[in-house]
């Protein structure tokens, strides 16, 4: 009879420890957003791994999402609801960098599951055809007249003309790459433009005056972290390399442990 009664509050303890766990997460966690950044979809063709996440990862992950009842949104519906102090639960966004042929398989995905998201064109790459990014083999874009039949998806966003660090170019050219590339778009696409990703993750001197001046709502990094409502920095918004765990280090599991939490419980 001892035995069961301390059997009983073992179970009793463990519970009790494990929803002290979950309330914590919760209240932690519940009224926060995360926004995911994707390059290319597709399998792996050489150079940096963490560019690449296979269609049927990327599928899975999105499946994944949609089951735990997570609904993506635009940047500007979340500065909206930022803004409007409206709740964020199991809501998120979704950002691609550069511009790469693979949108079109990525957008098939979305589209399936009712999704939207934010692609970032590098007006340069896009132009030509074929980008080849820092330590990476050239790689095929998409083309305007895909991004044309794509827009109930994709909300777009500059990724500048050239794709330069903006650290280390004058403010005259800082200048140029974020008003011509928003320009270009807004007249060739007939959409407007109000969101910009640094190119590289590198964001320039002034980076908030300088494009809230020129019209943008929102800017994105490459720096990991979840988005609380309290203190939010539009112009320099993290956001989550969701990875192929085969490509992904401890640093990498470590530094997005916050929505790893998030999404298993699904808060």
């Amino acid at each position: 009879m001892n035995r069961i009664s301390q059997n009983i509050k073992k179970i009793i303890g463990l519970v009790v420890f494990l929803t002290s766990i979950y309330l914590f997460f919760y209240f932690k966690y519940n009224d926060t957003a995360f926004i995911l950044v994707y390059h290319q979809i597709g399998d792996y063709k050489g150079g940096l791994k963490s560019l690449y996440v296979k269609k049927d990862t990327f599928n899975r992950q999105m499946n994944f999402l949609y089951n735990r009842g997570y609904k993506s949104i635009t940047l500007s519906e979340l500065r909206y609801r930022i803004e409007n102090n409206l709740p964020l639960k199991k809501v998120f966004c979704i950002t691609f960098d550069d511009g790469y042929k693979s949108l079109e398989d990525a957008y098939y995905i979305l589209k399936k599951y009712n999704f939207k998201a934010t692609a970032y064109l590098h007006i340069k790459a896009i132009l030509n055809g074929v980008y080849s990014y820092p330590n990476m083999p050239p790689a095929d874009m998409i083309s305007l007249e895909k991004v044309k039949k794509m827009l109930d998806v994709f909300e777009l966003g500059s990724h500048t003309i050239n794709h330069p660090d903006l650290t280390k170019i004058s403010y005259e050219e800082v200048l140029y790459e974020i008003k011509e590339s928003k320009k270009f778009l807004e007249e060739m696409l007939n959409v407007k433009v109000n969101h910009f990703c640094y190119p590289f993750g590198k964001y320039f001197k002034n980076h908030k005056e300088i494009l809230s001046k020129e019209g943008y709502l929102t800017a994105t990094t490459l720096n990991a972290a979840l988005i609380e409502k309290k203190n939010v920095d539009f112009f320099f918004l993290p956001r989550v390399e969701w990875k192929e765990w085969s490509y992904m280090s401890f640093d990498d599991f470590f530094k997005n442990f916050e929505f790893y939490i998030k999404i298993f419980l699904g808060l």
